[in-house]
């Protein structure tokens, strides 16, 4: 194709889809297609495609790995793009253009990736935003999400969130927790980041659910301690299934090269996804030897949102005496938010009988979960595969936030 008609189809897009805030967008992105072959307006069909949408908030310390991610994805199966009804690898990213250099702004774009009939990789640009807009923050994924639900109708939808995270806590709260309480702060967020000045604009996790407008049939949080029940209960009414860590994540993060043949086969298997990222970090020695994974049916949180608000309010007064040392960790650097739920209430003294009641809870809601021995300098040795908020060994600013913040606090009152 010749630069003319590039530069032809590309005015034909930006005149098609008044999305584009920068017609000269140019990302300096590996294998980046610049032919526009994909004018959204022919992209409707019947729902009869899966669509993966891989979101990529790499404009932070993460970029050469989530840049890595995105060559391993493209060096993977890719659906052909001859025809509109074929399943779709949407990728929704923002990378700096050099490692480490924030101060040169660089846009989101959302592409679709996908290859021709030589097996050669395409990218082609769907939206582009201003070079200062953040990814995370909600009215980009909101608009979009809702384009893509909008000119790519599926039978299914599922979603890779890739960057830093830091559970159910607040925004900035982890890397300074003295700090952020003597300013006051009151954010909701911890998924996602782009470093602005000197500083990084989180997502809240309330953002990332209220911005997704279509059901999924999965969500995997490639994020750092994202396994928590709170972020689960979070996105029950969002997603069928939830996969994430409890634990921090190494930086390569999930199995890129071969995640679309699970996720885009007949029946998408996002649980084999997690499967194979255990087994390989398992398959490591030493320090790289370090996994955490837990496959969760978002359908079947309410029950043991039952029991556990059952015991929560029975052993109440042990809960908050609990010294977290005998409690299982998931955590380092002495950020003591992030406890084994069951193990919480194991130690608090639960019975037998109630024992058995919550493991038959979780059995009913985990789909898979595993964790090699240690993680980095934490032992793993009495882990369910959720991991919880210990009042106990937190503040008193989270305490009132968890209370007027978390959705699993309305539904179990672990802090009253």
């Amino acid at each position: 194709m010749s630069k003319n008609h590039i530069t032809a189809l590309l005015v034909l897009l930006l005149a098609v889809c008044s999305c584009f805030k920068d017609p000269n967008f140019d990302s300096g992105f590996p294998g980046e297609d610049k032919g526009g072959r994909t004018l959204p307006d022919r992209a409707y069909s019947e729902p009869s495609r899966r669509v993966m949408i891989m979101v990529s908030a790499g404009f932070n310390s993460l970029s050469n790995y989530l840049s890595q991610d995105l060559l391993d994805l493209e060096e993977g199966y890719l659906p052909q793009g001859t025809s509109y009804s074929t399943d779709m690898v949407l990728v929704l990213s923002r990378l700096p253009k050099d490692y480490g250099d924030y101060s040169v702004e660089c846009p989101p774009v959302l592409y679709r990736l996908y290859k021709d009939r030589e097996n050669a990789v395409h990218r082609d640009t769907l939206m582009i935003w201003a070079d200062d807009t953040p990814l995370c923050k909600k009215e980009t994924l909101q608009e979009a999400l809702s384009f893509i639900q909008r000119k790519f109708p599926a039978k299914g939808y599922g979603m890779v969130f890739s960057s830093h995270g830091s559970g159910w806590l607040p925004e900035g709260y982890y890397s300074n927790p003295d700090k952020y309480e003597k300013s006051k702060g009151s954010g909701y967020r911890s998924i996602g980041q782009d470093i602005v000045g000197t500083d990084g604009v989180e997502l809240e996790l309330k953002e990332l659910a209220d911005a997704i407008p279509m059901h999924l049939d999965y969500l995997l949080l490639d994020a750092c301690l994202s396994g928590c029940v709170e972020v689960a209960w979070q996105f029950k009414d969002k997603t069928d299934m939830i996969g994430f860590s409890p634990t921090e994540v190494l930086a390569d993060g999930f199995d890129y090269l071969n995640i679309t043949r699970r996720l885009l086969a007949s029946v998408p298997d996002p649980v084999d996804v997690c499967r194979e990222y255990f087994e390989y970090y398992d398959s490591q020695s030493g320090s790289s030897r370090s996994a955490t994974i837990t496959a969760v049916d978002t359908r079947q949180l309410e029950p043991l949102a039952e029991v556990c608000r059952t015991l929560f309010e029975k052993y109440r007064s042990a809960i908050l005496a609990l010294d977290g040392n005998s409690v299982q960790e998931y955590f380092r650097y002495d950020r003591h938010y992030f406890y084994d739920l069951r193990d919480i209430l194991v130690q608090a003294g639960i019975s037998w009988m109630e024992q058995a009641q919550l493991n038959a809870a979780l059995d009913a809601c985990l789909l898979y979960h595993a964790a090699t021995p240690y993680f980095l300098s934490i032992r793993l040795s009495r882990v369910c595969g959720l991991s919880m908020y210990l009042p106990s060994m937190g503040t008193d600013f989270l305490n009132h936030f968890y209370k007027d913040q978390i959705a699993w606090n309305d539904a179990t009152l672990l802090v009253k």
